[in-house]
């Protein structure tokens, strides 16, 4: 995990940071518990805790914001690989579709997501000048 995640990872005892961890690995609660050698109940007492559920909810949104990043450095060499597909005339013809279908409904995505952008910042420096 990234490093501002030890940070996040602080208020907690060593045994909720490993159920932690281990949660944001996709491990199952079983899983959990054999690994840590605790029991079920233990485990869903430490995540109902409210500075365990809010380490979670951090270290969650560092982990998916480190994903995107990586998926954006890596955008440009997905949409090559598509366009490579979608131009192969010695491809299949459903393959070709598909990498052209895939483009375009990302590049909707994409523009879609610029322009709401766009509109949330125009929305919030109006709300900001009315404070």
């Amino acid at each position: 995990m990234a490093e501002t995640t030890c940070d996040t990872l602080k208020p907690l005892r060593a045994r909720e940071a490993q159920v932690l961890t281990l949660l944001l690995g996709g491990k199952t609660l079983a899983e959990i518990c054999e690994a840590t050698r605790t029991s079920r109940q233990t485990v869903w007492r430490m995540k109902s805790k409210p500075e365990f559920e809010q380490a979670f909810r951090a270290a969650r949104s560092e982990l998916l914001a480190s994903t995107v990043d990586r998926l954006r450095s890596d955008a440009a060499d997905f949409a090559d690989v598509l366009h490579r597909i979608a131009m192969n005339r010695k491809a299949r013809g459903c393959d070709r579709v598909q990498a052209a279908r895939t483009g375009l409904d990302l590049m909707l995505k994409g523009v879609e997501q610029v322009d709401f952008e766009e509109r949330l910042q125009k929305l919030e420096g109006i709300a900001g000048g009315h404070r």
